[in-house]
């Protein structure tokens, strides 16, 4: 069982939760334009929650620390650590947005 401090510097070193906030917004993007392409009316639904599912997520970041210290120990975190201050990585994680971004445009234009 791991410490709450090394799963601090581990979510903080990984940008964890940043980089789940992304994929959720970026999953939630796909469908509004998806939704919005066939007409489905679902589209307004899913801006609404695109909007509002930021500050229900902001509360999990407690809830991943303990699930953390429950699966790793401080020595696994110390190389989870070291494995996302990999600079390959950090470059990875900085363009997840960009890369999605790509294939929501070819997406579109192959649907189009």
């Amino acid at each position: 069982m791991g410490s709450k401090r090394k799963a601090k510097q581990l979510l903080e070193a990984s940008e964890a939760h940043k980089h789940y906030s992304s994929i959720v917004d970026l999953a939630l993007t796909y469908f509004i334009v998806k939704a919005e392409h066939e007409g489905n009316p679902l589209a307004e639904d899913l801006k609404k929650l695109k909007q509002e599912y930021k500050d229900e997520f902001a509360r999990a970041i407690e809830m991943t620390e303990d699930v953390y210290c429950e699966i790793f120990t401080d020595e696994e975190m110390d190389e989870l650590i070291l494995l996302h201050t990999n600079a390959a990585i950090q470059k990875l994680r900085g363009l997840t947005s960009d890369i999605f971004d790509r294939v929501l445009e070819k997406f579109s234009l192959k649907a189009g």
